[in-house]
Parts: C-alpha cells; sequence; structure tokens
C-alpha cells in the first residue's frame, strides 16, 4: 500500500504563495506537528509505503519515508502530480483560505487519485463558514446566529453582542477578533467574514474518522484559546470530563452524518454550553487537525491504520488510555 501524504506548508506550497520566503510561523509549527505524527503512523503500518513532498529549505526529523524535495513552485506541482497518481491513497492536509486545501484535493480527483479525506465538494463546503454553517443548520444542528458581513456592509441590528468576527475562509483560529459592542466595532479594508454571536461554554473539538458504513468519534479534545479577544488556538487537553465528552461526540457525528459519502479524517469544533441544548458547532474542519498529536499519545493502537481501515468499510481495532494528555498548537506534548 502506497500513501502519498502532502502537507502544503512544509511540502513546498509556499513557492506558489510566496516563493522567496521560507515558511514560517505557527501554521508551518502545526503543519510540521501534523505532518510528522500522521507519517510516523502511516509508516509503521506493516505493508505500507509513504510517499512526501518537502520543501528544500526546510529540514525534518528523520522517519521512514520516501522525502521528495522540491525548489520551486513548477516542481512541486509535478511532483504532487505524479506522486498522487502512483499512490493507493492521498492525503491532503492543507489551511482553506483562498481555497488551497479545495484546489489540491480537486486536483487528486481530477488525476484520477483516490483521497483518504473529505471529497472535494465536501471541502468546497466546510471551507466557507456561511455556507457550513447554513448547511448545518437546514439538517437540524444547532449553530450560532451570524452573517456574512463584509466592508461596508451595515451591522445587523439584531446582532447581539459581544460578537466574533471571523474570515468566512479562514484556517483555524487565523484572524479572529471578539468584538464588545457596536461602538468598538472595527473599520474594514476589505474581505468577506462570518459575523456572528459570541457562545458561552467549552470550546471543545472531536474528530471524527469516516467510512462507508460507520463513523467513529474519537475522544473530544477540549480547546485552550487565547483569552484576549483573538481566541488564537493554543493547543487542547485530551479527553474531556464526562459528562460533556458525551455530548460533544454525540454533535460530532450528528454534524458529521450531513455529508454524504465522507472519508477520513474530519474534525468538528464546538461550543458545548450550560445544558446539552444550548450546544453549538462553530465549524467543520476538512482535513487532518492539530488535535491529531494529542490523539495518538493517548491511543493504544494505530490511528492512521484505524483512518484506512474505517475508509474501506471495516472496524478498526481503537483503544485510548485514561489521560489526559495536553499538548501545544506547535505539537509539543506537554510533561514529555
Amino acid at each position: 500500500m502506497r500513501v502519498f501524504l502532502y502537507e502544503f506548508i512544509t511540502g513546498g506550497g509556499m513557492f506558489s504563495l510566496k516563493p522567496d520566503e521560507v515558511p514560517s510561523g505557527s501554521l508551518l509549527r502545526e503543519g510540521a506537528a501534523m505532518l510528522t505524527a500522521l507519517a510516523k503512523d502511516l509508516a509503521s503500518i506493516p505493508g505500507a509505503e509513504v510517499l512526501a513532498l518537502l520543501d528544500d529549505r526546510l529540514a525534518i526529523e528523520q522517519m521512514d519515508v520516501h522525502w521528495n524535495r522540491v525548489r520551486n513552485a513548477q516542481e512541486e506541482s509535478a511532483r504532487f502530480d505524479s506522486l498522487t497518481t502512483a499512490s493507493d491513497w492521498t492525503i491532503v492536509i492543507a489551511p482553506e483560505f483562498d481555497e488551497i486545501l479545495l484546489g489540491r484535493s480537486r486536483r487528486v480527483e481530477e488525476l484520477g487519485g483516490r483521497l483518504l479525506g473529505p471529497s472535494s465538494a465536501i471541502v468546497a463546503l466546510a471551507t466557507y463558514k456561511d455556507k457550513t454553517a447554513s448547511h448545518l443548520k437546514m439538517r437540524g444542528i444547532r449553530t450560532p446566529r451570524g452573517y456574512r458581513f463584509s466592508a461596508g456592509t451595515s451591522i445587523p441590528a439584531t446582532l447581539r453582542f459581544p460578537a466574533v468576527l471571523k474570515p468566512n475562509d479562514g484556517a483555524g483560529s487565523q484572524g479572529l477578533l471578539r468584538i464588545e459592542n457596536r461602538e468598538s466595532f472595527p473599520e474594514l479594508s476589505g474581505g468577506t467574514f462570518r459575523l456572528e454571536e459570541l457562545q458561552r461554554g467549552t470550546a471543545a473539538s472531536v474528530a471524527v474518522l469516516c467510512g462507508p458504513n460507520s463513523s467513529i468519534a474519537l475522544p473530544a479534545c477540549r480547546q485552550l484559546l487565547a483569552d484576549d479577544g483573538t481566541f488564537a488556538y493554543l493547543g487542547g487537553e485530551i479527553p474531556l470530563d464526562r459528562p460533556l465528552r458525551d455530548r460533544a461526540e454525540r454533535l460530532a457525528l450528528q454534524a458529521a452524518a450531513t455529508f454524504a459519502d465522507c472519508l477520513g479524517y474530519i474534525g468538528i469544533d464546538m461550543v458545548l454550553g450550560s445544558s446539552a441544548e444550548l450546544d453549538v458547532v462553530i465549524e467543520v474542519n476538512p482535513r487532518l487537525t492539530t488535535s491529531y498529536v494529542g490523539l495518538r499519545r493517548l491511543s493504544r493502537s494505530n490511528l492512521a491504520s484505524a483512518m484506512i481501515d474505517v475508509a474501506r468499510g471495516e472496524t478498526p481495532d481503537l483503544d485510548f488510555a485514561s489521560g489526559p494528555v495536553e499538548f501545544q498548537a506547535d505539537g509539543t506534548i506537554l510533561g514529555d
């Protein structure tokens, strides 16, 4: 079994955005953490061969992976195509903004490759927060009351503050801003946003492994977010205490079930209120999330193998320790 594991930031994707800028910052750290964790698990599956791209300007931990170094955007594109067509599965990890994840997912399908992850149709929906919210609401999944918003648009009279302003196609907690009242609303120079009412409660996320015969919720994670109004993602702690864990995993499975024919790993972000009736889904991540690094530490079995088993329609062997495991946004496990 040959698996092509593509992570956009480390895999040379930045050549197509900023060709002279060496990748750095939080997206690089999170991308490298996800790449390393998943690559190690894939490589330990008997009979698996793992292929990956690597930006030639970066160093990476040595693993049993066939690294294909790329030096420019043309090489990255050509190698992406060749490895996709030569592999049994392709896993794409990329940010949603500027339709980066969507473009790479579509390319896999155009080449006849096999995505171990949500289809491009699901990615196209989940990329945009307003579309995701409408999709979920129409199917009975509670989401925050919100609006599509752009520069020059009037603030809806029915909006209750505090509110949260977020890029409509943002990745993770990038660009989020808490707004206390109408008077403190920021000046916007451009862009399209989702403006929604602030939800109070416990920020949580649940990863779901999806396949043709079943979907499995992995242990729910408490999200650790900055309290300075930016909601910057700081990491997480797994698992949540019961009964919040049960509520979170149930809601995640309900949300995941609204996406037809979903394969692989998706992450459901939510806020758990004072009662189950107040629980809301915040967004859907149609790709691997940083929580994977904590989940694999908690797991006594191989999560990558389980992801493939579920995608094949089989029942995986999953076993988790009681924890807890706490991790930072860059994938560092605290206490190591």
